[in-house]
Protein backbone atom coordinates (compact mmCIF):
# COMPACT_ATOMS: atom_id res chain seq x y z
CA UNK A 1 0.00 0.00 0.00
CA UNK A 2 2.87 2.48 0.74
CA UNK A 3 4.19 1.76 -2.73
CA UNK A 4 1.32 2.69 -4.54
CA UNK A 5 0.93 6.04 -2.41
CA UNK A 6 4.44 7.02 -3.51
CA UNK A 7 3.87 6.15 -7.00
CA UNK A 8 0.51 7.90 -7.11
CA UNK A 9 2.50 10.91 -5.60
CA UNK A 10 4.50 10.90 -8.37
CA UNK A 11 2.13 10.60 -10.94
CA UNK A 12 0.18 13.31 -9.55
CA UNK A 13 3.18 15.78 -9.62
CA UNK A 14 4.64 15.15 -13.34
CA UNK A 15 0.63 15.44 -14.39
CA UNK A 16 0.68 18.59 -12.66
CA UNK A 17 3.84 19.88 -13.54
CA UNK A 18 2.90 19.29 -17.33
CA UNK A 19 -0.93 20.19 -17.23
CA UNK A 20 -1.03 23.26 -14.54
CA UNK A 21 -0.53 26.74 -16.15
CA UNK A 22 1.13 29.71 -14.17
CA UNK A 23 -0.16 33.04 -15.60
CA UNK A 24 2.24 36.00 -15.95
CA UNK A 25 0.31 39.35 -15.98
CA UNK A 26 2.42 42.13 -16.51
CA UNK A 27 0.62 45.90 -16.41
CA UNK A 28 1.65 49.64 -16.16
CA UNK A 29 -0.25 52.89 -15.84
CA UNK A 30 1.29 54.82 -13.32
CA UNK A 31 3.18 51.97 -11.47
CA UNK A 32 3.97 48.48 -13.06
CA UNK A 33 2.69 45.71 -11.77
CA UNK A 34 4.06 42.06 -11.62
CA UNK A 35 1.62 39.31 -10.46
CA UNK A 36 2.32 35.28 -10.77
CA UNK A 37 -0.93 33.42 -10.64
CA UNK A 38 -0.89 29.84 -9.94
CA UNK A 39 -3.82 27.61 -9.02
CA UNK A 40 -5.57 30.70 -9.31
CA UNK A 41 -3.74 32.24 -6.08
CA UNK A 42 -1.90 35.48 -7.15
CA UNK A 43 1.42 36.23 -5.64
CA UNK A 44 2.31 39.63 -6.16
CA UNK A 45 5.85 40.62 -7.01
CA UNK A 46 6.19 44.52 -8.23
CA UNK A 47 5.40 46.87 -6.67
CA UNK A 48 6.83 45.46 -3.58
CA UNK A 49 5.03 46.00 -0.27
CA UNK A 50 6.22 48.31 1.89
CA UNK A 51 8.41 47.00 5.04
CA UNK A 52 6.87 47.50 8.02
CA UNK A 53 8.80 48.17 10.96
CA UNK A 54 8.04 46.49 14.99
CA UNK A 55 9.43 48.56 17.55
CA UNK A 56 9.64 45.10 19.83
CA UNK A 57 12.61 44.09 17.56
CA UNK A 58 14.59 46.96 18.05
CA UNK A 59 14.93 46.92 21.43
CA UNK A 60 18.75 47.28 23.04
CA UNK A 61 19.35 43.28 23.76
CA UNK A 62 17.80 42.37 20.06
CA UNK A 63 20.15 44.87 18.59
CA UNK A 64 22.96 43.56 20.31
CA UNK A 65 21.95 39.76 19.26
CA UNK A 66 21.61 40.60 15.81
CA UNK A 67 24.98 42.63 15.89
CA UNK A 68 26.50 39.59 17.09
CA UNK A 69 25.45 37.12 14.99
CA UNK A 70 26.43 39.67 11.77
CA UNK A 71 29.83 39.61 13.10
CA UNK A 72 29.87 35.96 13.77
CA UNK A 73 29.00 35.63 10.29
CA UNK A 74 31.01 38.04 8.67
CA UNK A 75 34.20 36.18 10.51
CA UNK A 76 33.68 32.48 9.60
CA UNK A 77 32.74 33.80 5.62
CA UNK A 78 36.38 35.34 6.02
CA UNK A 79 37.64 32.42 7.44
CA UNK A 80 36.65 30.74 4.74
CA UNK A 81 37.34 32.79 1.88
CA UNK A 82 41.27 32.43 3.90
CA UNK A 83 40.94 29.00 3.80
CA UNK A 84 39.83 28.71 0.19
CA UNK A 85 42.64 31.59 -1.10
CA UNK A 86 45.32 29.08 0.80
CA UNK A 87 43.82 26.16 -0.59
CA UNK A 88 44.57 27.65 -4.05
CA UNK A 89 47.75 28.96 -3.69
CA UNK A 90 48.91 25.43 -2.96
CA UNK A 91 47.27 23.94 -5.81
CA UNK A 92 49.71 26.39 -7.67
CA UNK A 93 52.23 25.98 -5.99
CA UNK A 94 51.73 22.28 -6.88
CA UNK A 95 51.16 22.65 -10.42
CA UNK A 96 53.80 25.03 -10.72
CA UNK A 97 56.65 22.31 -9.37
CA UNK A 98 55.26 19.70 -11.46
CA UNK A 99 55.72 22.06 -14.70
CA UNK A 100 59.41 22.62 -13.36
CA UNK A 101 60.23 18.84 -13.32
CA UNK A 102 58.77 18.89 -17.42
CA UNK A 103 60.43 19.23 -20.04
CA UNK A 104 59.60 21.18 -23.25
CA UNK A 105 58.67 18.15 -24.79
CA UNK A 106 57.23 16.94 -22.33
CA UNK A 107 54.94 20.07 -21.43
CA UNK A 108 54.33 20.56 -25.63
CA UNK A 109 53.05 17.05 -25.62
CA UNK A 110 50.33 18.19 -23.10
CA UNK A 111 49.47 20.80 -24.49
CA UNK A 112 48.64 18.82 -27.96
CA UNK A 113 47.19 16.22 -25.90
CA UNK A 114 44.48 18.61 -24.53
CA UNK A 115 43.73 20.34 -27.73
CA UNK A 116 43.47 17.20 -29.37
CA UNK A 117 40.77 16.32 -27.06
CA UNK A 118 38.74 19.15 -27.79
CA UNK A 119 36.16 19.03 -30.65
CA UNK A 120 37.37 21.74 -33.56
CA UNK A 121 35.52 25.19 -33.22
CA UNK A 122 34.04 24.42 -36.76
CA UNK A 123 32.08 21.44 -35.75
CA UNK A 124 31.26 23.34 -32.31
CA UNK A 125 29.59 26.45 -33.78
CA UNK A 126 27.12 24.97 -35.86
CA UNK A 127 26.16 22.53 -32.88
CA UNK A 128 25.63 25.43 -30.43
CA UNK A 129 23.44 27.23 -33.23
CA UNK A 130 21.49 24.34 -34.03
CA UNK A 131 21.18 23.96 -30.08
CA UNK A 132 19.80 27.48 -29.96
CA UNK A 133 17.38 27.43 -32.54
CA UNK A 134 15.72 24.14 -31.12
CA UNK A 135 15.87 26.21 -27.65
CA UNK A 136 14.29 28.82 -28.65
CA UNK A 137 11.52 27.63 -31.09
CA UNK A 138 10.49 25.30 -27.99
CA UNK A 139 10.62 27.46 -25.69
CA UNK A 140 8.95 30.48 -27.15
CA UNK A 141 5.98 28.16 -28.82
CA UNK A 142 4.86 26.93 -25.66
CA UNK A 143 4.01 30.88 -24.34
CA UNK A 144 0.86 31.79 -24.87
CA UNK A 145 0.59 36.20 -25.05
CA UNK A 146 -2.49 37.95 -24.44
CA UNK A 147 -2.02 41.32 -24.95
CA UNK A 148 -5.10 42.83 -23.60
CA UNK A 149 -4.19 46.63 -24.10
CA UNK A 150 -1.05 48.66 -25.28
CA UNK A 151 -1.11 52.28 -25.53
CA UNK A 152 1.73 54.38 -26.35
CA UNK A 153 1.62 58.34 -26.20
CA UNK A 154 4.05 60.00 -28.11
CA UNK A 155 5.49 63.50 -27.25
CA UNK A 156 8.56 65.95 -27.91
CA UNK A 157 9.56 69.39 -27.31
CA UNK A 158 8.57 69.98 -31.21
CA UNK A 159 6.14 68.42 -33.10
CA UNK A 160 8.68 67.25 -35.81
CA UNK A 161 10.51 65.23 -33.27
CA UNK A 162 7.37 63.79 -32.25
CA UNK A 163 6.57 62.41 -35.79
CA UNK A 164 9.74 61.09 -36.48
CA UNK A 165 9.57 59.17 -33.07
CA UNK A 166 6.09 58.18 -33.66
CA UNK A 167 7.00 56.83 -37.51
CA UNK A 168 10.42 54.66 -35.12
CA UNK A 169 7.70 53.40 -32.56
CA UNK A 170 4.93 52.51 -34.44
CA UNK A 171 7.15 50.37 -37.10
CA UNK A 172 8.77 48.90 -33.82
CA UNK A 173 5.33 47.95 -32.48
CA UNK A 174 4.32 46.08 -35.54
CA UNK A 175 7.17 44.14 -36.05
CA UNK A 176 7.43 43.46 -32.31
CA UNK A 177 4.01 41.61 -32.90
CA UNK A 178 4.71 40.05 -36.15
CA UNK A 179 7.78 38.57 -34.05
CA UNK A 180 5.69 37.17 -31.11
CA UNK A 181 2.47 35.87 -33.53
CA UNK A 182 5.78 34.14 -35.39
CA UNK A 183 7.17 32.54 -33.02
CA UNK A 184 4.97 32.47 -29.79
CA UNK A 185 1.21 31.48 -29.73
CA UNK A 186 -0.84 35.14 -29.14
CA UNK A 187 -4.07 34.42 -28.29
CA UNK A 188 -7.26 36.96 -29.20
CA UNK A 189 -5.04 39.42 -31.24
CA UNK A 190 -8.15 40.76 -32.87
CA UNK A 191 -9.65 42.10 -29.30
CA UNK A 192 -5.99 43.47 -28.35
CA UNK A 193 -6.32 47.67 -27.74
CA UNK A 194 -3.49 48.49 -29.67
CA UNK A 195 -2.87 52.23 -30.32
CA UNK A 196 -0.09 54.36 -31.03
CA UNK A 197 -0.66 58.24 -30.72
CA UNK A 198 1.62 61.28 -31.26
CA UNK A 199 0.41 63.92 -28.69
CA UNK A 200 1.52 67.38 -28.99
CA UNK A 201 0.76 68.38 -26.01
CA UNK A 202 2.87 66.24 -23.71
CA UNK A 203 6.95 66.33 -23.52
CA UNK A 204 7.67 62.54 -22.60
CA UNK A 205 6.53 59.40 -23.99
CA UNK A 206 3.61 57.36 -21.87
CA UNK A 207 3.48 53.48 -21.92
CA UNK A 208 -0.06 51.74 -20.56
CA UNK A 209 -0.01 48.49 -21.39
CA UNK A 210 -1.47 44.97 -19.82
CA UNK A 211 -0.05 41.44 -21.15
CA UNK A 212 -1.20 38.02 -20.02
CA UNK A 213 1.72 35.25 -20.22
CA UNK A 214 0.26 31.73 -19.78
CA UNK A 215 2.85 28.51 -19.72
CA UNK A 216 3.25 25.88 -18.30
CA UNK A 217 6.20 24.35 -16.29
CA UNK A 218 6.56 20.89 -18.02
CA UNK A 219 6.64 22.72 -21.80
CA UNK A 220 9.70 24.66 -20.35
CA UNK A 221 11.16 21.68 -18.86
CA UNK A 222 10.78 19.77 -22.00
CA UNK A 223 12.55 22.45 -24.24
CA UNK A 224 15.52 22.64 -21.78
CA UNK A 225 16.13 18.72 -21.47
CA UNK A 226 15.57 18.54 -25.62
CA UNK A 227 17.99 21.55 -26.36
CA UNK A 228 20.39 19.82 -23.69
CA UNK A 229 20.33 16.27 -25.26
CA UNK A 230 20.67 17.55 -28.84
CA UNK A 231 23.99 19.30 -27.50
CA UNK A 232 24.78 16.12 -25.52
CA UNK A 233 24.46 13.90 -28.36
CA UNK A 234 25.87 16.28 -30.91
CA UNK A 235 28.98 17.01 -28.25
CA UNK A 236 29.79 13.54 -28.37
CA UNK A 237 29.67 12.95 -31.87
CA UNK A 238 32.23 15.39 -32.79
CA UNK A 239 34.12 14.73 -29.61
CA UNK A 240 38.03 13.94 -31.01
CA UNK A 241 38.18 9.67 -30.15
CA UNK A 242 42.17 9.44 -28.39
CA UNK A 243 42.29 5.72 -30.07
CA UNK A 244 41.53 7.20 -33.55
CA UNK A 245 42.12 10.85 -33.79
CA UNK A 246 41.74 12.92 -36.65
CA UNK A 247 44.53 14.30 -38.79
CA UNK A 248 45.18 17.65 -38.01
CA UNK A 249 47.75 18.39 -40.83
CA UNK A 250 46.86 17.98 -44.15
CA UNK A 251 48.72 15.65 -46.36
CA UNK A 252 50.91 17.10 -48.18
CA UNK A 253 49.97 17.73 -51.70
CA UNK A 254 51.36 15.64 -54.73
CA UNK A 255 54.55 17.43 -56.95
CA UNK A 256 53.54 19.70 -59.74
CA UNK A 257 54.24 17.76 -62.85
CA UNK A 258 57.16 19.61 -64.57
CA UNK A 259 56.57 21.82 -67.59
CA UNK A 260 58.04 20.36 -70.72
CA UNK A 261 61.30 22.64 -72.24
CA UNK A 262 60.18 25.12 -74.62
CA UNK A 263 61.14 24.52 -78.43
CA UNK A 264 63.49 27.00 -80.01
CA UNK A 265 61.31 28.74 -82.65
CA UNK A 266 62.36 27.42 -86.40
CA UNK A 267 63.65 29.79 -88.35
CA UNK A 268 61.50 31.24 -91.55
CA UNK A 269 63.15 31.39 -95.00
CA UNK A 270 62.16 34.94 -95.71
CA UNK A 271 62.82 36.17 -92.39
CA UNK A 272 65.93 39.08 -92.21
CA UNK A 273 68.99 37.51 -91.11
CA UNK A 274 70.41 38.90 -87.87
CA UNK A 275 72.41 42.39 -87.97
CA UNK A 276 76.18 41.99 -86.90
Amino acid sequence: MPALIVIGCIILFFVVLFTVHIHVNIAMNDDMTLVLRVFGIPIKILPKKPKTYNPKNYTLKKIRKRDAKAAEKEAKAAEKKKKKKAEKEQKKAEKAAEQAKLTKEEKQAIKDKKKASRPPITELIPLALDVAKLFFSRFFGKIHIKVIRLNVRIGAGDAMTAAVIYGVANQAVQYTMEFLRKFCRVDQYSRSDIRIEPDFLIEDIVFDFNLNIRVTLGGMLGAVLKAGWKFLVGFIKIKPNPNHPKPSVKPPKPPKVPKAPKADPIPRPDAPEPRS
